[in-house]
């Protein structure tokens, strides 16, 4: 018996130990208060309608957090269908602090627990999200080879011509598009890339993909290669193929990879080539699946914490460039730490964790009187800015 209790200790601990680690859900504690009429003296039923409209307005005031006000007054319409229609579902508890009638109206005053991390997810699906990160646009450069038939990528067409849209593409747009994400295409943009002999290689490293895509003014790129190689027959002259796909997606203007997959499928057919279709198919669904994933991950984060921009300053000495870090830390709204990359002769390169974006830091930026310094944003991306400053 003694053996028996003490296995069953030994199973539940090695159970415990080898159980997923239980992540606690970020959430926000707000107060919002809501109001109805009260209707002859069903006091009780008011009370109901005001307790739901202060959990929306708890709601909205979380969404303020997530998103821009902008971004909220453009999609309030989508808001209000798709995420103020079930407060209940965002909020895990709340505690009502006051309640008072005046002029047959009953106002009723919450402290509400809204669920950030559910509320985000629910704002990426619609799009709101993606708002917020204004919108950043996707293209894809994903060599694929379905069996022994040679690789097929866009950018590898003869001069001046470009091959057909391939599997792996069709697929992530279709993927992609589906959640609210902006596309390139590549036959629409062909007028404005410019594909030399020196990119026409399968395997294009990050910068060649980067120079590519910056041309067709994408502002993340997807690259990676799929492969489809036959296994063997399996009887009945069915033939297995598998399918091998890699792909990641950087950040043109920083080269920030953001997120990446590696899946494998398999598939059969009487023909090879068919089978070879339907596992590169398979593969591309898992790893679109998954990218989206990962990359609505990252945006979330940065969209309701802080995201790394990265800022090229010209123009300052050494010491002049130690005063000047100082000033941009102590006067512009959002940046919560700075590091810095690299300095030489007169050029600075650092990054800034900001609770804005590029943009809107730009604008912080150019509404400061930074004293001693003259400052001129020369050019700016969504995640980069190059300033040059002058002392005065």
């Amino acid at each position: 018996m003694i053996r028996l209790v003490t296995s069953l200790c030994m199973v539940v601990l090695l159970a415990a130990a080898l159980a997923p680690p239980v992540i606690a859900e970020e959430s926000r504690t707000v107060t919002s208060e809501g109001v109805a009429a009260i209707q002859g003296d069903a006091r009780d039923i008011a009370r109901d309608a005001a307790l739901e409209d202060a959990r929306k307005r708890a709601v909205e005031q979380a969404i303020g957090i997530l998103i821009d006000s902008q971004t909220q007054v453009e999609n309030y319409q989508l808001i209000s269908d798709k995420i103020l229609s079930h407060t209940k579902g965002y909020i895990k508890r709340y505690k009502v602090t006051r309640e008072t009638v005046d002029s047959g109206l009953l106002r009723v005053r919450i402290n509400a627990e809204v669920a950030l991390g559910r509320l985000s997810d629910d704002l990426s699906g619609i799009g709101i999200l993606l708002g917020r990160m204004h919108k950043p646009r996707t293209i894809v450069m994903v060599a694929e080879q379905n069996i022994a038939h040679g690789v097929t990528a866009w950018w590898l067409g003869a001069p001046g011509k470009q091959t057909d849209i391939s599997l792996v593409e069709n697929t992530f747009m279709d993927k992609f598009t589906e959640k609210g994400f902006e596309f390139i295409d590549h036959e629409i943009a062909a007028k404005e890339i410019k594909v030399t002999g020196a990119y026409r290689v399968q395997d294009l490293s990050v910068a060649q993909a980067k120079t590519l895509a910056a041309q067709a003014h994408a502002e993340v790129v997807i690259i990676g290669k799929a492969v489809a190689r036959l296994y063997g027959e399996i009887g009945g002259g069915m033939k297995s193929v598998e399918a091998d796909l890699s792909t990641r997606a950087v950040r043109i203007d920083t080269g920030q990879v953001i997120a990446t997959a590696t899946t494998h499928a398999a598939a059969v057919h009487i023909s090879e080539i068919a089978a070879g279709t339907d596992a590169l198919r398979k593969a591309s669904n898992q790893a679109a699946d998954e990218m989206i994933e990962k990359i609505l991950a990252v945006y979330s984060k940065e969209a309701g914490g802080t995201r790394s921009v990265h800022i090229t300053i010209t123009g300052l000495n050494k010491n002049q460039f130690a005063q000047f870090k100082d000033a941009l830390m102590n006067q512009v709204r959002g940046i919560k730490e700075l590091h810095e990359r690299s300095f030489n002769g007169t050029t600075a390169k650092i990054s800034v964790d900001s609770k804005n974006s590029a943009q809107t830091l730009s604008d912080e930026i150019l509404l400061r009187n930074f004293g001693a310094f003259s400052v001129e944003v020369m050019s700016s991306t969504a995640n980069s800015l190059e300033l040059k400053v002058t002392q005065k």
